[in-house]
């Protein structure tokens, strides 16, 4: 729409001065409301604007509240933008955890901020390759980011404010729970991993998507010495959906590399949820693991079959089999044109693999699926 580009071009032109009057923010309140198609796409090229310069004022900030509204508000009748690399969002949503944890209430800001990290996404995947590696580039571990975040995940807030806070520190993973230095203090670390399970296990059933980024978050915290001693018994239980996890993500491969190690800390665990789920997820991945792992894996088989562990190995059988049968049907219905290069190759290996895991396990415990 012509009139629309022209509307912006003065905006953008007004907000790139260091001084703007109260009347061009109350203009652009107005427009950035307004359910007119191409609304988004417009409202975004402005905040990028607006966010790519120095020493904002509070003039600036305000102004892109509002464009950050109007691009990813889902109350506009247009698609949303494409971001692209996000790392004008990534600027604005730091500034407003910090405000956030200060006292002020900027939610809503901090919803929009989140938005086209995770709208629209297929079941199971992750974002744009490129919105995850300048996710990585930020400093996601900076006090003002993991306070503002860790504030959101508590149980006062809002599910669908979580949920974009949970998918966010997902992708965050390796920079929370891989750092030499905590970013959080003991009693923190403890409270968050707390609410993190009331959210995930206790709230509500959730999508691939949330079981995607729980399992994520998962791993990163096995993978820290320090995270894993807080996971809370309950929140062992998302490794039922370990196969959702992004095999290249380096906390998964330390966790299989370091299975041993993990098996005997999850053995001296009060409860026996870490172990028994553990346990089950190296069954899920045998095919990773090394010989040494995988005669471990086999020998604790044998030992659960002969005493009080059958239920658990019918647990770890029927899991794989849902698996195997999920895999099957994705085979035989995606149709072959929408399907990304190599995909029935991956997926064939991947349901060669875990229909091996079912036999092996079925024929060690003498059960039958």
């Amino acid at each position: 729409m012509a009139i629309l580009g022209k509307v912006f071009q003065v905006f953008s032109a007004i907000f790139s001065k260091s001084t703007q009057t109260p009347s061009a923010l109350r203009a652009l309140r107005l427009v950035t409301r307004l359910a007119v198609k191409d609304i988004s796409d417009a409202s975004y090229e402005l905040f990028k604007t607006i966010m790519a310069l120095d020493n904002l004022t509070n003039q600036h900030w305000e102004a892109a509240r509002l464009a950050a509204h109007g691009a990813f508000e889902r109350n506009v009748e247009s698609s949303p933008p494409l971001v692209g690399e996000p790392k004008e969002i990534l600027k604005f949503l730091d500034h407003h955890l910090g405000l956030q944890d200060t006292g002020e209430d900027h939610t809503s800001s901090i919803v929009s901020a989140l938005e086209p990290f995770l709208t629209k996404l297929p079941c199971g995947r992750w974002p744009d390759p490129l919105i995850v590696e300048c996710i990585g580039k930020f400093n996601c571990a900076s006090p003002s980011f993991v306070s503002g975040m860790r504030s959101i995940i508590h149980p006062r807030n809002t599910f669908d404010l979580r949920w974009r806070a949970t998918g966010l520190i997902a992708l965050t993973s390796d920079q929370w729970f891989d750092s030499s230095t905590p970013v959080m203090e003991t009693e923190e670390t403890s409270e968050f991993c707390e609410h993190l399970a009331v959210y995930i296990i206790d709230d509500a059933l959730h999508g691939d998507f949330v079981q995607k980024c729980s399992v994520t978050i998962l791993f990163g915290m096995l993978r820290s010495p320090e995270w894993r001693k807080h996971v809370a018994a309950r929140f062992w239980s998302v490794l039922a959906y370990c196969t959702l996890v992004d095999e290249e993500q380096e906390s998964f491969k330390w966790c299989l590399r370091n299975a041993i190690e993990l098996l005997e800390f999850t053995r001296g665990l009060t409860g026996g949820e870490g172990l028994k789920w553990w346990y089950g997820t190296l069954w899920f991945h045998y095919d990773k693991l090394d010989i040494t792992v995988r005669e471990e894996v086999e020998k604790t088989a044998r030992d659960m079959s002969l005493g009080d562990g059958l239920s658990d190995l019918n647990l770890y059988l029927n899991l794989l089999g849902q698996e195997v049968a999920r895999i099957r049907q994705e085979v035989d219905e995606l149709p072959n044109e929408i399907r990304p290069a190599g995909f029935g190759v991956r997926l064939r290996a991947r349901l060669v693999a875990l229909e091996g895991s079912c036999h092996r396990l079925a024929r060690i415990t003498g059960l039958r699926q």
